[in-house]
């Protein structure tokens, strides 16, 4: 599922020219924000899991692969796996989670509410637990990612793959 938030570049163009039939685009009239935009795909979703792709980071060939392995080996209390990633600013690369993280998966609500060490683009989460906690905030401006992980370890276990399977890069006009 490809969500446009209301772009004025040629996305429409280039997702018109992939030929796959499982490749769905809606586009939002104007722009409403990457939380409305993530939520609409949310919603339009049909699968059991959820994952996050922004137009200027990258994933690993084998991230979701190995992601849905974790899960295939969890019972339901475990809602989110996600991966560490490089989060690259200017000449900058940077691991994350560090090594500082005392906690990576279980319970980390605690270890959350200290400071965020997962990005949109690294986890998978399953769709049913958007029904419990829902999606992302659409009034913040920022820190949406960080908001909607601490609701959903109020209510799920999480479980890291601690290697770097995504990279971020960050930019001035970032809202990370």
């Amino acid at each position: 599922i490809i969500v446009d938030d209301g772009s004025i570049d040629n996305t429409e163009e280039v997702v018109k020219k992939i030929q796959e039939n499982r490749v769905y685009y809606y586009k939002h009239d104007k722009n409403k924000g990457g939380s409305a935009a993530r939520n609409t795909g949310i919603s339009l979703a049909k699968g059991e899991y959820i994952a996050f792709q922004d137009s200027d980071d990258e994933w690993l060939p084998e991230k979701l692969e190995k992601q849905i392995g974790v899960f295939n080996n969890q019972t339901k209390n475990v809602g989110v796996v996600y991966t560490g990633f490089y989060r690259i600013e200017g000449n900058n690369k940077t691991y994350i989670p560090s090594s500082k993280i005392e906690k990576k998966e279980g319970n980390i609500h605690d270890q959350l509410l200290k400071g965020n060490f997962i990005t949109t683009q690294a986890m998978v989460v399953r769709k049913e637990c958007f029904e419990i906690t829902g999606g992302f905030d659409e009034n913040l401006p920022r820190f949406q990612d960080w908001e909607l992980v601490i609701r959903l370890s109020k209510y799920y276990q999480f479980k890291c793959i601690d290697e770097p399977l995504v990279v971020s890069y960050y930019t001035q006009n970032s809202i990370s």
